[in-house]
């Protein structure tokens, strides 16, 4: 394809696109909105307390990270390692600030809020086959400590299971008051507590087991998508190559502009373009057609042709076939515009249909090819196609009366209604088949019973067809 400035430019597609970074964005958007469903639906429908202030500006820093994986996994920016990092980073930290969240939104009297840890896992994959693991381990961390800060029972049992509370008075100080509930009247003991922290541990890492073969299963279909997406782009660089070495004009037109966007090199020599290229022109200005609002619908709507469509070319016209066929390149849809001439057989077929004879073209096996409109005229079921036994039929003659034999050619008498017609059967030769082809014309010569040269033409056509038999 020959770039032009002022044509319509195909950008191509950017050399790092990585689609998991994009469906990692998506997770964490569907994140913020369950905390907002889960936070604000107990909030409205019961008596659930919610420290509204620290739950927002924990919502707030979330929704910061979300435009962060925005700005990273724009295609602009250069992919390098500090960019896996920078994800890893930020997930970690969205994660932390959930536990934040869930801290302010009841903690351990919300236990259902738990589930919103479950999506950062699922959507850990889209890094890597361990972030899932990682983002798990993250998880039940930040949900540990939210737990002992809230539950002193948990601290007891904490300190007695590794055999010394310095670490736990290091982090949250001589705690002893139990949180003030957000449901009124609501207890749960610590066996209950302890349970649930097992539960949601065991079911993160099983969430993550799960990612991790939703990932692969993932990264098999994508690398189908790389390979047919590759395939494409074979395919679309060979017919581009094809449309440029068509051995007819043919041009690609935007359908948007109505520009062309690439061109066959016989375009430019049909269409005596010269020096100006015709890449970047817009199509009406590049061709003069006769009825452009046809074409033009061609271009903008369906496939279709135009027949018959007259072309100025230069200080000429040229009556031209016109065949619109859409196709894809590289995500935009382009029209492909066909010129097939056919001036020569226009005038041919014009200088037939005006002459005094009337003429048919038949194939070996006795069918109707073509004719003239005198033939159609003079025979009323004329038609391409037509048995021509049984149109041109004749008394006393065989079926295929109009065959010249061995000579090629043969000129005969016949009398049609009330006039005699001297025939011209002539057998045209095919290159490299046996079979021909026959020409047959009808040329009126006079009236039947008159006195003319061809008064006699009853004994003429006797004699004829007699040597036809």
């Amino acid at each position: 394809m020959r770039p032009n400035v002022d044509s319509t430019q195909l950008i191509p597609r950017p050399v790092w696109e990585n689609p998991r970074v994009h469906l990692l964005d998506d997770i964490w958007l569907m994140t913020i909105v369950a905390i907002l469903v889960a936070t604000g639906v107990p909030w409205f429908a019961s008596g659930f307390e919610v420290n509204v202030g620290m739950a927002s500006w924990g919502l707030l820093a979330l929704g910061a990270v979300h435009v962060a994986f925005t700005i990273l996994a724009s295609p602009s920016r250069a992919h390098g390692r500090w960019r896996d990092r920078a994800l890893t980073l930020l997930d970690i930290v969205g994660v932390v600030l959930i536990g934040f969240i869930w801290q302010h939104v009841g903690a351990l009297q919300n236990p259902m809020f738990l589930m919103v840890f479950a999506l950062p896992v699922v959507g850990a994959i889209f890094l890597s086959r361990w972030h899932p693991y990682l983002i798990a381990l993250v998880s039940v961390i930040a949900v540990a400590v939210v737990a002992l800060s809230q539950a002193p029972e948990l601290r007891w049992y904490a300190s007695g299971l590794f055999g010394t509370d310095a670490w736990l008075v290091w982090l949250f100080g001589n705690q002893s008051a139990v949180a003030q509930p957000s449901f009124s009247g609501f207890y749960a003991p610590s066996n209950y507590l302890i349970v649930l922290l097992e539960v949601f541990a065991i079911l993160l890492f099983a969430c993550a087991v799960a990612a991790e073969y939703v990932g692969t299963i993932f990264e098999r279909l994508n690398a189908h998508i790389i390979m047919a997406r590759t395939e494409a782009e074979r395919g679309q660089e060979m017919w581009a190559g094809l449309i440029e070495r068509l051995p007819l004009p043919a041009l690609l037109i935007d359908p948007d502009t109505l520009r062309v966007v690439a061109s066959s090199e016989h375009a430019g020599i049909y269409l005596r373009a010269g020096e100006l290229p015709l890449e970047g022109r817009p199509l009406f200005e590049a061709l003069k057609f006769s009825y452009p609002d046809i074409v033009q619908e061609l271009i903008v709507g369906s496939d279709g042709g135009a027949p018959a469509t007259v072309i100025r070319v230069g200080d000429q016209l040229r009556v031209t076939q016109i065949r619109v066929l859409h196709v894809a390149h590289k995500g935009r849809r382009l029209a492909l515009l066909t010129i097939e001439d056919a001036t020569e057989v226009f005038c041919l077929k014009a200088a037939l249909d005006t002459s005094e004879y009337a003429a048919f073209v038949i194939d070996a096996r006795g069918l109707v090819l073509a004719f003239n409109k005198p033939a159609g005229g003079l025979f009323g079921g004329a038609e391409v196609g037509a048995d021509a036994a049984q149109l041109l039929v004749q008394p006393n003659a065989p079926p295929r009366w109009w065959e010249p034999g061995l000579t090629g050619r043969r000129k005969m008498h016949i009398e049609i209604g009330p006039r005699i017609y001297q025939v011209t059967s002539s057998a045209i030769s095919l290159a490299g088949e046996e079979e021909r082809i026959f020409t047959v014309a009808f040329l009126p010569v006079a009236r039947a019973g008159t006195a003319d040269p061809f008064a006699t033409s009853s004994t003429v056509v006797t004699t004829t067809l007699s040597q036809l038999r």
